[in-house]
């Protein structure tokens, strides 16, 4: 039985593959999903009643991207981890999709809500990408905002669809981006209705596309130029460089390996370039400053959130400022034993 994803197979050989990762409220990319793409993939492949394959998701959102608690069991508590493994594990997504997109049939991501991280890089290694028309929909690779680098395909495909200069501009941030906006750069090809979006892709398979991403075409050049040597691309990477460590003053190394990600992988062939990929992201999940990030932004955060370590005998209450509405007195008020009881006095402790 499916754990992740669940497969149907209608009267025209259209096979629809519907995310739903049990046990979690947002779709997350886990062992379990990536054990059922894997075999979905081979289904896909070797059924020469399957035409074509539809990917989306049963859950409101599309996926919000990789399990950073799977990320953890990947070194556990090895403080010398065998890298060999590390770079096993974190090249797996990566040769899943890269299995999916070269399998010769075609496959249409129909995004029905939000797919961030590695959700769009599931869409990415998609023929055609169609995006429901909600401006609430958020898409992009916020990977950096916890020390990881996109891991999936991400410095890679998105180059290649909307060029150097936009990837580098919100990969090294995680800024997010909409629909149209995603349309707009060439990541997405259509923005339909919610409700027409299954209806559009199976259309588009019927249309008997040819299944072969633009990359793996004789003679493919990036979108306004790529590779060592284009004068435009040298520009965009020095300038690139300049700007991100004038503001990580090289603390960041996330933001280093995806600014070699994306200009080592563009002077080689994509299935090198993936290899690239997921080298730099094993020697950053395993890198302390990308650990003490998960750790402080995501696990203890997640734990703090729900009130993990809290004392059940203790009611619950919700300090409020009653009276100092301007923060500059919080800022320039001496805390010293009458400042301090007029405080908690405000704030009814």
């Amino acid at each position: 039985m499916s754990k992740a994803i669940n497969i149907a197979i209608d009267d025209d050989g259209i096979a629809t593959l519907s995310i739903d990762v049990a046990g979690e409220s947002m779709n997350v990319i886990n062992e379990n999903f990536l054990d059922d793409l894997e075999a979905h993939v081979k289904t896909i492949s070797e059924d020469e009643n399957i035409k074509g394959a539809i990917i989306t998701s049963a859950k409101p959102a599309f996926m919000a991207g990789a399990d950073l608690r799977m990320l953890g069991r990947m070194i556990g508590d090895n403080k010398n981890p065998d890298m060999a493994e590390v770079y096993g594990a974190c090249y797996r997504m990566n040769k899943v999709l890269r299995a999916m997109e070269t399998c010769g049939k075609p496959v249409v991501a129909a995004v029905n809500g939000t797919a961030l991280g590695g959700g769009l890089e599931v869409v990415l290694a998609c023929h055609h990408r169609i995006v429901a028309n909600d401006p609430k929909i958020q898409l992009g690779t916020p990977e950096v905002q916890v020390g990881l680098i996109p891991g999936g395909g991400g410095t890679q495909r998105l180059p290649r669809l909307a060029g150097i200069q936009v990837t580098l501009q919100y990969t090294t941030t995680g800024k997010n981006f909409n629909p149209q906006e995603a349309v707009g750069m060439g990541i997405f090809q259509e923005v339909v209705e919610a409700d027409e979006l299954l209806a559009k892709a199976k259309e588009w398979l019927m249309s008997k596309p040819i299944a072969v991403q633009p990359w793996d075409k004789r003679g493919f050049k990036f979108p306004g130029g790529g590779g060592a040597m284009h004068p435009g691309a040298v520009q965009t990477f020095m300038g690139a460089n300049g700007m991100a460590q004038d503001k990580s003053l090289h603390n960041y190394p996330a933001v280093e390996a995806i600014l070699s990600c994306v200009y080592e992988g563009s002077i080689v062939p994509m299935d090198t370039a993936l290899k690239l990929e997921s080298k730099y992201f094993a020697k950053m999940v395993t890198s302390a400053a990308t650990q003490n990030m998960i750790r402080t932004l995501f696990i203890n955060k997640h734990d703090a959130d729900r009130g993990k370590g809290r004392p059940k005998s203790i009611e619950k209450r919700n300090p409020q400022l009653k009276y100092l509405n301007n923060l500059h007195c919080l800022q320039t008020f001496r805390l010293n034993d009458y400042g301090m009881k007029f405080t908690r006095k405000l704030l009814n402790l």
